[in-house]
């Protein structure tokens, strides 16, 4: 089905890539970036307390990949690996910031090198909008056409507040769209469930009671309120008469909760880096959950490309996840961990924490021996002693058993594969 869903893809928008060329019927396209949130804190995702209705009735509608994955679990080099299809290592976006409080100036400048899919998208006439974080300072640095202002640590003020406070420039945006006859793209990057936990109390009441402590419960309800505005903004579309020729994406950032006594957040493991990843086209995508292959979102920026008629840059590391036989063919996905804190934008290494490989149902992290050059010990990730670890993802989600000493002939041949797509000491 999916392949019959490509070759359509391409009779319908061959030819159709010329530079500032603008047609009506490209599709709309709407990106929901969750931000912080594990990735079975969803109600569809059997999560035994957390309601998310309105993201559950996405996901029916979606072809769902539950085994998703961000190259990288911090948000700052998250976002950037969506908007380029490159990996932090490339895209130079490694941490959320430089160390020593350097200036921003040097990383923004790389990254801004790097392919962008708003801007891509603009050359063939789409209007997009910024909402949300960004990092990088103006999101016209990424093409957007429409912003909330330029940001700055996460972001500005003003776009933090999408979501907490009203979908209404979301609207405003799509309504100047529709009154030029210009497809979108909106960028949905709100500022929940993350940090500050302030949920509304009509929804903390609801979970008083429910969760291991009132920290959980706060947290347990800001899922919710995100998915309040999921729905808010999706019945927009349907109301404006939009749904049939808008394509929905939904992901998250990177992970959030507790293992023992420590946060997975900003760590390799599954709970810091595994996502949920659905798209949503209605007549051109057959919804389906798929609990068995590899996503990532490396693959953003090259199947809304696709899907747009457009050619996805050389330089993009993703495939096109509406591409059936692509997704069939991958075997394997690579991750990397770097320090909270940038240290050198033309030397990523530096930073460095682990790299992960996963084939199949198996995981291989190979964790970085301390770096002399890396001076920043404030957000290193302590490394684990055992600095090999390999785990069945299919016996062992949450990563308790390390079967590196029972397996050393897989630990070789995936290390070799990990070495072969980036290996630092070759730079």
């Amino acid at each position: 089905m999916h392949r019959i869903i490509c070759i359509f893809l391409i009779c319908c928008y061959s030819g159709f890539v010329h530079a500032g060329e603008t047609v009506p019927s490209r599709p709309n396209v709407v990106v929901i970036i969750s931000d912080d949130q594990g990735f079975h804190d969803y109600s569809f995702m059997g999560h035994p307390t957390i309601k998310t209705p309105e993201i559950d009735k996405l996901a029916g509608e979606s072809l769902l990949f539950t085994r998703g994955y961000v190259t990288t679990p911090l948000c700052s080099p998250s976002l950037a690996t969506m908007l380029t299809g490159q990996y932090p290592h490339q895209h130079g976006i490694t941490g959320n910031d430089p160390a020593d409080k350097k200036p921003r100036a040097a990383w923004i400048k790389h990254f801004g090198k790097s392919p962008q899919l708003p801007a891509m998208l603009g050359e063939v006439g789409y209007l997009s909008l910024h909402t949300g974080k960004y990092w990088q300072g103006d999101p016209a640095v990424s093409g957007f056409t429409d912003t909330m202002g330029a940001t700055g640590r996460h972001g500005s003020e003003v776009s933090l507040g999408i979501g907490r406070d009203g979908m209404q420039p979301i609207y405003d945006f799509i309504a100047k769209a529709r009154s030029q006859e210009k497809p979108f793209l909106v960028w949905y990057a709100p500022f929940l469930p993350h940090t500050p936990h302030n949920p509304p109390e009509r929804l903390l009441k609801k979970y008083r009671g429910k969760g291991s402590s009132p920290g959980r419960e706060k947290y347990f309800a800001m899922c919710e309120w995100l998915d309040e505005t999921c729905g808010q903004l999706l019945g927009h579309l349907d109301a404006e008469g939009l749904r049939e020729n808008t394509i929905v994406v939904y992901l998250c950032d990177n992970g959030w909760g507790t293992l023992g006594k420590g946060s997975v957040k900003a760590t390799p493991h599954e709970l810091g880096v595994r996502t949920p990843i659905m798209i949503r086209w209605p007549g051109r995508i057959e919804p389906s959950r798929d609990e068995i292959r590899l996503a990532s979102n490396l693959d953003l920026a090259p199947t809304i490309l696709q899907a747009c008629g457009v050619e996805p840059s050389p330089e993009m590391e993703g495939i096109d996840l509406l591409d059936d036989a692509e997704v069939s063919q991958r075997k394997t996905l690579f991750l990397e961990n770097f320090a909270h804190d940038m240290f050198d934008v033309e030397r990523p290494a530096d930073s460095l924490n682990a790299r992960s490989c996963i084939e199949g149902h198996w995981k291989l992290t190979l964790w970085q021996d301390p770096h002399p050059s890396l001076k920043i010990e404030k957000w290193r990730m302590p490394a684990p002693e055992e600095k090999l670890l390999l785990f069945d993802l299919q016996a062992d989600p949450m990563e308790k058993n390390n079967l590196a000493d029972r397996h050393p002939d897989r630990v070789a041949a995936m290390r070799t594969r990990l070495d072969a797509w980036w290996n630092p000491e070759e730079g």
